[in-house]
């Protein structure tokens, strides 16, 4: 079960022992420097270091962008990774049927914890129950079987296999396969 408040930067989404706090200027220097660190550079498409004027012009791009939604996930009141939303074809999030999310857990202590799956339901129940999109797709490189591992826990199946592999959840699907976990962040 969720909570969603609006904010001056979208929505605050609550569930699952989460925050989703929609991502401001406050976050930049961490969400950068999560980023350039190797543990989550290397499973990224674009594996490259960001700069500080790269990450600032990626930044000011999103506030006209209605095709994509950032979060910063906190538990227990600190940062601990980040979420997005990305629609495809310059579609607005909330008139697209499909969209691409994404995940990253920066602080090294939450990386391989349960507690690694509360944004991902924060959001997947967000976008299935209050946006009513009809699928999720994500790509994911081939190397990076940690993710294909828990996106396939969520319910993901995969639709096609190259050095970027395309995955497909449905809602039905992942009702279905978080019943357990959400149990467990439940409590």
């Amino acid at each position: 079960m969720i909570a969603v408040e609006p904010n001056k930067n979208g929505v605050i989404i609550r569930g699952y022992q989460v925050e989703l706090i929609p991502l401001s200027s406050q976050h930049l220097g961490l969400l950068r420097k999560w980023r350039n660190s190797a543990r989550v550079r290397l499973n990224m498409i674009n594996s490259g270091q960001i700069s500080e004027e790269q990450h600032q012009t990626w930044f000011d791009g999103l506030k006209s962008d209605p095709s994509q939604q950032h979060w910063v996930a906190y538990y227990k009141g600190i940062p601990f990774g980040a979420t997005n939303l990305k629609a495809f074809a310059g579609k607005e999030i909330g008139s697209s049927a499909v969209l691409e999310p994404g995940l990253y857990v920066g602080h090294p202590k939450y990386q391989n914890n349960l507690i690694a799956f509360a944004p991902t339901l924060a959001l997947y129940d967000y976008v299935f129950d209050l946006l009513k999109i009809r699928e999720l797709q994500a790509n994911v490189k081939s190397s990076n079987q940690a993710a294909l591992n828990y996106n396939q826990k969520l319910g993901y199946k995969v639709v096609k296999r190259a050095d970027l592999v395309t995955l497909s959840l449905l809602k039905t699907d992942y009702s279905n396969e978080t019943k357990m976990i959400k149990g467990l962040l439940s409590r």
